[in-house]
């Protein structure tokens, strides 16, 4: 990759619109349908014919209707990612893997195609679909079905919370040796990049989550916890925000582990120099150690467990103990 960058790729995308945007303007319609995007980009788009409505070109006012194919074309140049994973189980029903910290699996924000999901079904096929899913920068276990039926099962057993998760990470301070964080989760209102979840009394969806201190190391510029999560249940960004909620931010985690000013700069700019020094880290120090399960196809429980890759590892210079690594 040159000095200047990736090459901008042609995307021909398109989305069809739901009942609950029936009759929106196109641009509103698409500001919110992809709000990484801010509303004038989208109206500029659309004024240089680059967005469609059923194939015709349409104006930033035109009106879109429940069923419309909305089709737009852009140039993008993607953010470079790390696809190394290994494969930790494989069998006609599913595929398990451990991904790096730097890989989304799936598409949404700046990535289109350097994705896990896309890069795997280069080499499995178009039936292979995620049955959760971890944040770009956590590292750690992805369970993947390989049929609908599969995916059915799987997606149920998360949602109803059957699915036993463990984590490790990294974080600022000096966490105790046990510690619960039983706070619902809500997204900060006025929603707006980068869309911050935050712990609310008598608002949002019921979380609890568990952690376990499992080292403490003294930097000379502050004390780190290594610790344990479980999560109880399964709210987006339910660790980090409990993490930051507690006063023990995860190191590196530029989002909940800095002050939202920074946040709102890393959305807007990425990784500046600021960013980078606030964070503390390339990469939110989370990993995704294990998971346990139902098998989608037969009757019996799988675990399945992946030590922390090597940034992870030399984060914490203490050497990671035994029941970590």
């Amino acid at each position: 990759m040159s000095a200047a960058g990736p090459t901008p790729l042609r995307y021909d995308l398109s989305c069809e619109v739901d009942a609950y945007r029936d009759g929106w303007a196109l641009a509103r319609f698409l500001s919110h349908r992809f709000r990484y995007h801010p509303p004038d980009l989208w109206r500029e788009r659309i004024e240089t014919g680059a967005v469609r409505i059923n194939g015709r070109t349409a104006r930033p006012d035109s009106p879109v209707a429940k069923g419309d194919r909305v089709e737009y074309t852009i140039f993008h140049a993607e953010p470079p990612v790390d696809f190394a994973f290994e494969i930790l189980h494989e069998d006609a029903d599913l595929l398990a893997i451990a991904k790096s910290g730097n890989l989304p699996v799936h598409a949404g924000g700046k990535f289109i195609r350097n994705t896990l999901i896309a890069h795997l079904r280069e080499r499995w096929g178009g039936e292979l679909r995620p049955a959760h899913r971890l944040d770009r920068e956590t590292s750690g276990v992805v369970i993947l079905a390989k049929s609908k039926e599969a995916a059915r099962d799987l997606e149920r057993q998360f949602r109803e919370r059957q699915v036993e998760k463990e984590y490790v990470a990294i974080v600022r301070g000096e966490m105790p040796d046990r510690l619960v964080v039983d706070g619902s989760i809500a997204r900060l209102e006025p929603a707006r990049p980068p869309y911050r979840r935050v712990v609310a009394s008598g608002a949002g969806r019921p979380a609890v989550t568990r952690f376990e201190g499992l080292g403490l190391y003294d930097r000379g510029g502050g004390a780190l916890s290594l610790v344990r999560a479980v999560p109880e249940s399964g709210r987006t960004n339910q660790i980090r925000v409990h993490a930051s909620h507690a006063g023990y931010p995860i190191v590196g985690d530029k989002v909940y582990g800095v002050p939202e000013e920074i946040a709102a700069e890393y959305v807007e700019r990425g990784e500046t120099e600021r960013v980078r020094a606030a964070a503390g880290a390339p990469r939110q120090l989370l990993h995704c150690r294990g998971l346990r399960f139902r098998h989608p196809g037969e009757d019996r429980a799988i675990e399945l467990r992946a030590s922390p890759p090597g940034d992870f590892a030399a984060a914490w210079p203490a050497g990671l103990p035994a029941a970590v690594s």
